[in-house]
């Protein structure tokens, strides 16, 4: 399990991870924390987040994407042709694994800008009421909403919209809470929290997945949320806050039978 949450407004966007790795073999379980769930292409001005099933072929999802990202040749950058390039490239090498789509349920929130205006879009392996199937690209936010570019645009302008998976049975409440708590501020002590820009909304998310990730083990639960987090803030100009952690391959050859979720 996993927390990664995508965050849109009219200030950018937002993504925050965490690093957690859970392997599993048999009925052991190990995890680890070197992954890399928040990426980004400063040639591309795109923004991705990972969760899920995370063994590709021979590799590992953040690798996989991290090569992906660096070779994607089009040059007129287009967020649909993208994400439908990356559907597609994930889905030959997922298909031939023998594993059923339901063992390998993953998704990868994909964020860019059209025009002057973020999206979030979100490539995924199906709904909650659906069988799961291969990845397909979902255009969440504005094109699936059915909204008209000016009524987005009042959305993004009057609050934010974001994704949120993994952990994400403890992050909705606690994120509801916090929105309870953050009005009370305003009206009692006119404490703004978080303020209305891009930076703020970006400590914001850090630290609510830190508090899921503090939650865990205090709970008795296995901690497959860490507090070793990657996180961006972008606009349409490009980067603005970058920090993601390194990407450091393990080069050390695991049994063939361990699968990696995210």
């Amino acid at each position: 399990m996993t927390l990664v949450v995508s965050d849109i407004s009219s200030h950018g966007i937002v993504m925050v991870g965490d690093s957690a790795v859970t392997l599993k073999y048999q009925n052991k379980i190990e995890i680890i924390s070197d992954a890399l769930k928040i990426n980004y292409s400063k040639r591309l001005n795109i923004g991705v987040a990972l969760w899920g099933y995370a063994s590709i072929g021979k590799d590992r999802l953040d690798y996989w994407i991290d090569s992906f990202l660096k070779n994607y040749n089009e040059s007129d950058v287009d967020i649909e042709a993208f994400g439908e390039q990356l559907a597609f490239e994930l889905n030959s090498i997922l298909s031939k694994s023998g594993l059923t789509w339901s063992d390998m349920v993953c998704g990868i929130h994909l964020t860019g800008f059209k025009g002057d205006l973020p999206c979030l879009y979100h490539i995924h392996c199906g709904h909650a009421n659906e069988p799961s199937h291969e990845l397909r690209l979902y255009h969440d936010f504005p094109e699936d909403k059915n909204w008209d570019l000016k009524y987005f645009k009042q959305i993004l302008d009057n609050g934010f919209i974001h994704l949120r998976n993994g952990f994400h049975p403890l992050f909705g409440p606690l994120f509801d809470s916090i929105l309870e708590y953050s009005k009370s501020l305003k009206i009692n002590l006119n404490i703004s929290f978080p303020l209305n820009n891009l930076q703020s909304r970006f400590k914001f998310y850090k630290l609510l997945v830190k508090f899921v990730a503090g939650v865990l083990p205090i709970s008795g639960i296995v901690p497959s949320v860490n507090d070793k987090l990657s996180a961006i803030a972008f606009t349409k100009d490009g980067l603005k806050i970058d920090e993601r952690l390194p990407l450091i391959r393990n080069t050390e050859k695991g049994d063939s039978n361990m699968k990696c979720y995210f």
